[in-house]
């Protein structure tokens, strides 16, 4: 899921922010839910920090999509 240039104002970006919270939420909060059961440290540290990388990567795709929408 990626912002295209109609949802790069700030209403559409904030639908699309909360459209991809919801998908890294259930992706890999998911994912941390089972490591936390089930898992060693090491891997509820490496479920967290695939958690942390996938909000960052949104992060940057949303501030590409805005700066290009800009025309910077």
């Amino acid at each position: 899921m990626k912002p295209d240039a109609s949802e790069t104002d700030d209403a559409g970006l904030e639908l699309w922010a909360c459209g991809k919270a919801e998908e890294i939420m259930l992706r890999e909060g998911f994912r941390l839910i089972r490591s936390a059961r089930s898992g060693t440290q090491s891997d509820i540290r490496e479920t967290s920090l695939l958690m942390a990388r996938a909000i960052a990567a949104s992060l940057v795709e949303a501030s590409f999509a805005r700066h290009m929408a800009a025309g910077e």
